[in-house]
């Protein structure tokens, strides 16, 4: 953030407060005083600006910017043959053959250590499947797949009875149900 820039977010957060802003209600019985909704505003864009400045501070005073070197593809077991169901709407329900490329790092991420050296890295790795039939690579977290095994096991499809039947979404599934019995409840009475 710059000099410039942070004069201007500090001009718009005093432009929010004025003399009479400034009081807070008070009952007097309980002792207890509450914001009303725009000097709760103006403390959050207050908040805010300290947040990035935060951040800001310490990434200016780094010593040194190192690079953790990691491959952006792990590809221990590239060229896998899956059966990938993706969950993107375009994609439709359709269960089709794929090619594993590899682990992909989706994000990079950083930490300052005490000395003020910044190390970046490269997180979040998840599994990236080329599908030839859609010309299109689709990442594990948003899609069903399974490694191809036997050449019998590329004409199983992943069906909607084994997504239902993974853990989570056993889970997932009786807690909506039971969220859906308490708000039928609560409309009863």
């Amino acid at each position: 953030m710059t000099n410039m820039e942070l004069q201007q977010k500090l001009d718009e957060i005093r432009s929010g407060m004025k003399m009479l802003d400034l009081i807070v209600d008070v009952d007097y019985e309980t002792g207890i005083g509450e914001l009303n909704e725009r000097q709760v505003k103006v403390v959050y864009e207050f908040f805010r600006l300290l947040e990035s400045l935060n951040w800001q501070v310490k990434f200016n005073n780094y010593k040194e910017l190192k690079y953790e070197d990691s491959e952006p593809i792990n590809k221990r077991e590239c060229g896998t043959p899956v059966k990938v169901s993706s969950c993107k709407k375009e994609h439709g329900d359709k269960t089709c053959f794929g090619i594993l490329i590899g682990e992909v790092a989706l994000s990079i991420g950083h930490s300052i250590d005490k000395e003020g050296n910044v190390t970046a890295k490269r997180q979040g790795y998840n599994p990236a499947i080329y599908i030839p039939e859609l010309n299109d690579i689709v990442y594990g977290c948003e899609s069903w797949w399974q490694r191809i095994k036997s050449e019998k096991e590329l004409n199983k499809l992943i069906t909607e009875e084994i997504i239902e039947n993974v853990w989570y979404m056993k889970m997932l599934k009786n807690w909506t149900e039971e969220k859906e019995i308490e708000i039928e409840e609560e409309d009863e009475e």
